[in-house]
């Protein structure tokens, strides 16, 4: 089975430490500091960010820790945002650049960078910011983040939709890990969805948290290009599951660590493990079909969601999973009814979702299940957004000054 490390690449595999610095002076104190320094198994290279999303690529495996250089960028954020999904969240990055604006510094340490350096580097500078890693003074890094998916009753294509979101997911970006994680241990469909085994890995890890690691994810999870990987469970019926509290919560804290998602395909709302997915997702989506029990379901399920401490973002979901007749729901009276903000709306497509659902394969063409699935994924990521602003800034430009 393809695991989380390419074991082809152990040269690059076992690296700890890599830098990438765009001038000569830079790469010369990171040498020096280096050779004086406890770090082992380090790289140091010229080269901006791009370089650095190149190198990563060919490793197979990220680095404990990465530093890159902004020097000269005119959009360093973005390029971050490009470095992020190249790297996994466990990753610690330090960013070196040459401008002392604190307004950066924050929006660098809201991504989650560790540190910003600003040049000209000099050894003493590097130990502040490096050496204090080892002692435990580090900001808290970047994570992974959790997404719960349900449905508002059985049929309305919540499974589809949280399957074809990972694969979606995992295929956008330069090397997003992304896991699917099915909650329905006993005959849940996800994996036969992503065209995976279901196996018992679900169950296995659930009942080993303390042992969760890249090598023990690498034999458990089930992979098939080492992007995208699938947690479920084919238990027999007469097989209880039931995780003990907090259980759960520990094993999606430890697979955000090492992946960009994890997707929670959640069977029903209101189950002690429902709740527990939610409490640990940064985002849930709700899915509806047009109907007047998916209407009530709706209103219910988003108030219990948003009731909770510490609520995650809730997605509304309207997927019209039966053809147009007459007496059906209208989508207008639907959105009426509910009265909240339904985010993506997904049109009748019987054909695409069946035979993706027979073969195990993506959605094939431009149909309206796979067009909503590519929009809710780009919620998920904030590509819509900054999409939206783009457009926004591309509006003043064209009219010019006011």
């Amino acid at each position: 089975m393809a695991g989380l490390v390419d074991k082809d690449r152990d040269d690059l595999r076992n690296i700890t430490f890599a830098a990438f610095v765009k001038d000569a002076d830079s790469e010369e104190e990171l040498g020096r500091y280096l050779k004086t320094g406890t770090l082992t198994d380090t790289r140091v290279g010229r080269g901006d960010i791009d370089a650095a999303i190149a190198w990563l690529q060919k490793a197979g495996r990220s680095p404990q820790r990465l530093l890159v250089d902004i020097a000269g960028s005119s959009a360093p954020l973005d390029e971050l945002d490009r470095l992020a999904n190249a790297c996994e969240p466990s990753v610690q990055v330090y960013v070196v650049g040459d401008r002392n604006d604190v307004g950066l510094y924050r929006n660098l340490l809201m991504r989650g960078v560790q540190d910003y350096l600003v040049k000209p580097l000099n050894a003493e500078l590097l130990r502040r910011a490096l050496d204090d890693s080892d002692s435990g003074a580090v900001r808290k890094g970047r994570h992974g983040k959790a997404i719960a998916v349900m449905g508002t009753r059985g049929g309305v294509g919540a499974t589809s939709i949280a399957a074809h979101l990972a694969r979606d997911l995992a295929a956008g970006g330069a090397r997003r890990r992304v896991v699917y994680m099915d909650l329905n241990a006993h005959d849940g469909c996800g994996a036969s969805l992503l065209g995976m085994a279901g196996g018992n890995a679900l169950a296995e890890v659930i009942g080993n948290v303390s042992r969760l690691d890249p090598q023990y994810l690498e034999r458990t999870l089930a992979t098939t290009d080492n992007r995208l990987y699938v947690l479920a469970s084919e238990l027999a019926y007469a097989d209880e599951f039931v995780p003990a509290p907090g259980v759960l919560g520990d094993v999606l804290d430890t697979l955000c660590q090492y992946f960009h998602y994890v997707v929670i395909d959640v069977p029903s709302c209101g189950s002690a493990l429902a709740n527990e997915a939610i409490a640990h997702a940064g985002l849930a989506c709700v899915v509806a079909d047009l109907s007047v029990h998916s209407a009530r379901t709706l209103v219910r399920m988003v108030r219990h969601i948003e009731a909770r401490p510490h609520p995650p973002t809730v997605y509304s979901v309207l997927n019209q999973t039966q053809p147009s007749l007459q007496g059906r729901v209208l989508p207008k009276d639907f959105l009426a009814a509910v009265e909240l903000p339904v985010q993506v709306q997904i049109g009748y497509d019987p054909k695409t979702t069946a035979l993706a659902e027979n073969l195990g394969e993506p959605l094939a063409g431009q149909g309206p299940f796979a067009a909503g699935v590519r929009t809710l994924s780009s919620l998920v990521t904030g590509e819509a957004v900054r999409q939206a602003k783009t457009v926004w800034w591309q509006r003043v430009l064209h009219r010019g000054p006011v």
